[in-house]
């Protein structure tokens, strides 16, 4: 059973199985991320599109890091069992060059492939939507009587809500996720209130 899986060479079939399917689930990914920046042309409300571009950014990013990585180690892994099973059954002519070659080619590939895809260089639309809900909220605030314009309570009203919307998105396990110390918090509250005095 093992000498006809080394024969018919079903590990080296199977490593650039594994390599191709991680590279097609790239390129699935990759559309996938192109088609929700398009879908978030349909929101009316900034927060609701700027939380749904980071979340959606960093779950296809983590996807993305995975099908690079355990189709690289799957590869490897067959590999050394390619070695091994030529030991174990002593074959003399050992395995082919095309077992080495798989076996490099497929990680290297991939990772290629990774950074010919890398999507995370479009922060810049995210930070841009973040700006713009920030924008619009001090648009708001700026059209309140002068009065109201320099309550207290009003402002902090307004740093909360942006504070808000930015806690769920690090909640949610986003690029904001280190930000949830109450020490950075107050540093956020500070920027935004620089920002709507301005």
């Amino acid at each position: 059973m093992l000498e006809t899986i080394m024969n018919l060479q079903v590990l080296l079939y199977a490593m650039t199985v594994v390599g191709a399917a991680g590279a097609v689930s790239m390129l699935a990914t990759n559309l996938t991320y192109r088609r929700s920046i398009r879908s978030t042309d349909r929101f009316s409300s900034l927060k609701e599109k700027w939380l749904t571009l980071w979340k959606t950014r960093d779950r296809l990013l983590h996807r993305m890091n995975r099908l690079v990585w355990y189709p690289a180690l799957l590869s490897t892994a067959l590999l050394g069992l390619a070695l091994f099973l030529s030991t174990y059954l002593d074959m003399e002519e050992g395995i082919s060059l095309g077992y080495l070659y798989a076996g490099a080619a497929v990680p290297v590939c991939l990772l290629l492939l990774r950074q010919a895809l890398d999507f995370s260089w479009q922060e810049e639309l995210v930070m841009r939507s973040l700006a713009d809900y920030v924008e619009q909220t001090r648009r708001w605030a700026t059209q309140l009587p002068k009065a109201k314009k320099e309550d207290p309570v009003l402002q902090e009203e307004v740093v909360d809500k942006i504070t808000s919307s930015i806690r769920q998105t690090a909640a949610s396990g986003s690029h904001f996720s280190k930000m949830l110390s109450p020490e950075e918090e107050e540093i956020m509250r500070d920027i935004i209130r620089e920002f709507m005095n301005a």
